[in-house]
């Protein structure tokens, strides 16, 4: 055998392997088969269900639902090892008919039914936009979650909601390494939830905005007239990420516009977050980052930006009174029209290291960039850009490190604590 025929051969016999992987790799179950029509009138649900459990009892699978509007009169359940998989490749923003939908029509007005889809353990839903047709601005009606995941190893991917009242739950029932990637859309009452997870879940590149309804191409009477009305509903009455007890949650370039509470850290009875967050993002909204506990090792927060200018106050760090875990901030930048940048309450530790205070005092030039009334803080290497008071200390910190910052007049530093309070190397520029 000359050299040409040998390797001719070898490729030969790898294009088959890899035509046969290829064929094996979408292999499955598709629900036309099954009767689903896709055509937005018949409801579908049963169809699909039937193709779930067929993977199901195969040992396991993939089911496809081609490019097609699905209406969905009740709920589906993804079972154990089965994927349910549309046609989604990328965000369908405008035009919501593109790629495979879902129209979820039932358990209008039950904000604590059944979700949409229900994910077994080991189970996945990927490539799907999903709308609520009878969901019509301002007449907003609570639903249940779109997505709700229990045990170990729920996966949700490449998602676009176009007008969900509520998008993924992984907090309701206990799950272990859930996994939430590419998912965008308009949540109107919570985003995601996270709770009873006892091993590393992860949360990576959500944005959620309210153009993609705003901008969507919808019958006239279903359109929204004015996106600022929207917004100002969404600053009001929305909560986006949401974390109970999670034992170390990655999140990573994570983003919301519009919001009453965007980062919203609260203690269930199962318990508080530890984590770690890098590129996150918080604009337009009434509070960036509200925390109620943590658990002892804290919260890791890197390249974060935040902007908030709405409702009363808006401030873009809240620690509440009853807080006393840790916060520890490094390397991010706070801009926009704020009231103020932190208000820091409790009895926890708050740290701010290399970041950037852009603008503040919105609506009261008076007012201080950070107002730390309680806890300990540590203020090191920032950079406070306007000419107006930076940090106030109140009676109860207990202890401060203020050193190393940049202040573009006078060094504003306004201290009543009775604690021990170090402040040492800052700089002041010179007013002009």
């Amino acid at each position: 055998m000359n050299y040409f025929t040998h390797h001719f051969g070898l490729y030969l016999i790898g294009l088959f392997v890899c035509l046969i992987g290829q064929v094996e790799a979408t292999s499955g179950w598709n629900a036309k088969d099954f009767g689903a029509k896709g055509d937005g009138i018949a409801d579908d649900g049963k169809a699909i269900q039937n193709a779930l459990t067929a993977a199901k009892e195969a040992g396991g699978g993939e089911v496809y639902l081609p490019a097609g509007t699905y209406r969905i009169e009740d709920h589906l359940s993804v079972p154990s090892g089965v994927t349910l998989r549309g046609s989604w490749q990328a965000p369908h923003h405008e035009d919501i008919a593109w790629g495979t939908v879902l129209h979820a029509v039932g358990h209008r007005g039950e904000e604590n039914g059944p979700p949409l889809i229900q994910l077994q353990p080991s189970a996945a839903v990927c490539g799907l936009t999903i709308y609520y047709p009878d969901q019509i601005f301002p007449d907003i009606q609570p639903y249940p979650w779109a997505i709700q995941g229990r045990g170990m190893h729920g996966s949700v991917m490449d998602i676009t909601f176009v007008n969900a009242y509520q998008g993924i739950d992984f907090g309701s029932h206990h799950n272990e390494l859930h996994y939430i990637r590419n998912v965008f859309g308009v949540v109107l009452r919570r985003g995601i939830y996270i709770n009873n997870c006892t091993d590393i879940g992860r949360i990576e590149n959500v944005h959620f905005n309210p153009h993609y309804w705003a901008r969507a191409n919808l019958p006239a009477e279903k359109r929204i007239r004015r996106m600022n009305d929207l917004i100002n509903y969404l600053n009001a009455n929305t909560e986006v990420f949401i974390f109970g007890r999670t034992d170390w949650e990655y999140v990573l370039n994570t983003f919301a516009f519009g919001f009453d509470k965007c980062y919203k850290f609260i203690k269930t009875p199962e318990g508080a977050c530890n984590g770690n967050f890098l590129g996150i993002g918080a604009d337009g909204g009434h509070y960036g980052l509200w925390v109620e506990a943590t658990q002892p090792p804290g919260l890791l927060i890197t390249n974060g930006e935040f902007v908030t200018f709405a409702g009363e106050k808006p401030t873009e760090i809240v620690t509440t009174e009853e807080f006393k875990g840790v916060v520890q901030l490094a390397n991010c930048s706070f801009w926009g029209p704020a009231h103020r940048n932190a208000l820091i309450q409790g009895d926890g530790y708050v740290s701010f290291q290399q970041c950037n205070f852009v603008h503040w005092g919105k609506d009261d030039p008076t007012a201080h960039a950070l107002r730390i009334e309680g806890g300990e803080v540590n203020i090191s290497g920032c950079r406070f850009t306007e000419r107006k008071p930076a940090v106030f200390l109140g009676e109860k910190v207990k202890t401060g490190i203020i050193m190393g910052n940049h202040f573009n007049s006078e060094i504003q530093i306004e201290n009543h604590s009775r604690g021990d309070i170090q402040i040492g190397l800052n700089a002041a520029r010179a007013a002009k």
